[in-house]
């Protein structure tokens, strides 16, 4: 949560790998130092862990033959196509209680991205975030409301990385919602959350935030409880949101025009354009939107400017890359949780409903797997909707011997 702010604070070369080293503290911690076994649970997520991984380093061996980028740009391509996926494993490896514990992270960290949000709206984003390099795109985004106010970031990157983390984590409210002690902060930190959907002033956020209360009301029996849970959050952000035109930007989707326009171009102009001129590939970094350090700028030849996620993998990885993802996003969707679990069924059935949104919004959009944190949510979610039948309902030995210890 925090990579945002402090990369824009303290820009430097370090401040690139703030979160590169701490993905590999976690990794570390899960696969080699903690007294677990880090691949419970996995199943066949780790025999599609092995084919995304494989891929892109066939793609940098072979990348002299496709006149590809420098070795250090694609390093820099490797890094984003493959440094995040062995969060697919360790999301297969999580039971109920350590998800519950990590929904207790995620209730204090979305209060507390909230109350930056609110500061930014009271004393602008100025304060927060000086006018730099790594903030260029803030400053750009001056469209919010009737009088072009910045968009929101809160302590990310961009307005648009806020609210997709905030969508992300709902699920995991929902499951620490479950529990009954501290359902008050929970519900508190769902409602901050909601308002952190619109207060960014990014449209996605809204539709897929729209999509899933609709879908888990219709597919899910809520209980009378819920029903009235969600009544009040709608209620409370209703208001906010109708009495300030700033957090109403979600209203431009009735440009049926300028969407159709955008849909159209993503999709024909850069998916199978791409796919026509570049079969095998262009080789790794070679499309816009790597997030390249400034120090190796002098290394990287023109990048090919694309609108969807599913462009840039074929670009990268040609179309068997490309068709590897295609194939293991159906393989994860197929796994349609049942309609009664007991380790929280509205959970379970939000992860597959934001997991399809976020996948089919890759044919008009870029990012999906570079952001940060929303796409270790995402890959999160994926390794616990495809982990083995049973698996999550386990509980480690390691929390056994905590409560022991609580009790004693």
């Amino acid at each position: 949560y925090s990579y945002g702010i402090l990369r824009a604070n303290f820009l430097d070369g370090l401040s690139h790998f703030i979160f590169d080293s701490a993905l590999v503290g976690l990794y570390l911690g899960h696969f080699f130092l903690a007294r677990r076994r880090p691949l419970r649970g996995a199943g066949h997520m780790l025999s599609w862990f092995q084919v995304l991984f494989t891929w892109p380093l066939v793609m940098l061996v072979v990348a002299p033959i496709l006149d590809s980028q420098h070795f250090f740009i694609q390093l820099v391509g490797l890094r984003a196509a493959v440094f995040m996926l062995p969060v697919l494993l360790i999301g297969a490896a999580l039971d109920v209680g350590e998800v519950e514990r990590l929904g207790q992270w995620v209730v204090v960290l979305n209060l507390l991205a909230f109350v930056v949000a609110v500061a930014e709206l009271v004393l602008g984003i100025e304060p927060f975030f000086p006018m730099n390099a790594a903030t260029e795109i803030m400053y750009n985004s001056s469209d919010a409301g009737p009088e072009g106010q910045f968009r929101i970031p809160s302590v990310f990157m961009s307005s648009h990385a806020y609210g997709g983390t905030m969508v992300m984590s709902v699920p995991l409210l929902l499951q620490r919602l479950a529990r009954p002690k501290g359902r008050l902060l929970v519900l508190a930190a769902l409602t901050t959350t909601v308002m952190g959907c619109f207060i960014c002033a990014s449209r996605t956020p809204v539709v897929q935030l729209s999509v899933l209360a609709a879908v888990l009301l219709l597919t899910t029996r809520p209980t009378a409880r819920t029903l009235a849970a969600t009544g009040a959050v709608a209620v409370v952000v209703g208001y906010f949101v109708t009495t300030n035109e700033r957090f109403q930007r979600f209203l431009t989707l009735g440009d049926t025009a300028a969407m159709a326009e955008r849909v159209g171009g993503s999709v024909h102009r850069g998916l199978f354009d791409i796919m026509l001129e570049y079969p095998v590939g262009a080789g790794l970094g070679s499309a816009g939107g790597t997030s390249v350090p400034f120090f190796l700028l002098e290394y990287m030849r023109p990048q090919v400017g694309l609108e969807s996620e599913a462009s840039r993998l074929q670009l990268e990885q040609g179309i068997v890359g490309l068709l590897c993802w295609v194939l293991f996003v159906g393989w994860t969707l197929s796994r349609f949780p049942p309609a009664e679990r007991r380790d929280g069924p509205s959970a379970r059935r939000a992860m597959w409903i934001l997991l399809a949104m976020a996948w089919a919004s890759a044919l008009i959009g870029t990012g999906i797997l570079t952001a940060i944190p929303g796409t270790v949510l995402m890959l999160l979610m994926m390794g616990m909707l495809g982990q083995r039948r049973g698996a999550a309902d386990r509980v480690p030995q390691r929390l056994a011997d905590s409560a022991s210890l609580q009790g004693v």
